[in-house]
């Protein structure tokens, strides 16, 4: 996977939105943290492996890996505010013991003040969550970069 590839795409999508809805000089940091949370819940609930309650627990891979390229947008975008352009793969890629926990980490990767996480640690957890998932790098980056193409198309289209 090339992050720095990522990044700069991202950076594009970013720009574009900012200029286009006329928000410079605005801080959209808590509305990013707020939209990876919202996805990371929305990536949840097509892994369905904590609805206890279900009947049927069966993981939607392709809806998943949809929504994990969603959080992945997210996780780039707050690397940028954080002023990260480029980054290696991280070295060591945490995982929990369970996915749910994964999942509870990286929800809840601010601190009570506000202040995140370092940006490779919610990385390196990000990339556990989609390993325990079942994605390969190359099927996350085919899938980011399909996606930014859309977001891309929704912006054309007033998204």
């Amino acid at each position: 996977m090339d992050l720095i590839k990522l990044f700069q795409i991202q950076k594009e999508l970013d720009d574009r939105i900012v200029k286009e809805k006329g928000l410079e000089g605005r801080s959209l940091w808590g509305d990013k943290v707020l939209a990876l949370q919202v996805e990371l819940g929305e990536l949840a609930n097509e892994w369905r492996g904590f609805k206890f309650w279900s009947n049927d627990q069966k993981p939607r891979i392709k809806r998943m890996l949809e929504e994990y390229v969603d959080c992945f947008h997210f996780v780039l975008s707050i690397g940028l505010d954080m002023g990260i352009e480029s980054s290696d793969l991280p070295k060591y890629i945490p995982r929990q013991y369970t996915i749910s926990d994964q999942f509870k980490s990286l929800m809840a990767f601010t601190n009570e003040d506000g202040t995140p996480m370092e940006w490779e640690d919610l990385l390196g957890s990000f990339l556990g969550l989609g390993h325990m998932l079942g994605f390969t790098f190359s099927e996350i980056e085919k899938a980011y970069l399909k996606k930014n193409e859309i977001n891309h198309q929704r912006q054309e289209e007033g998204y």
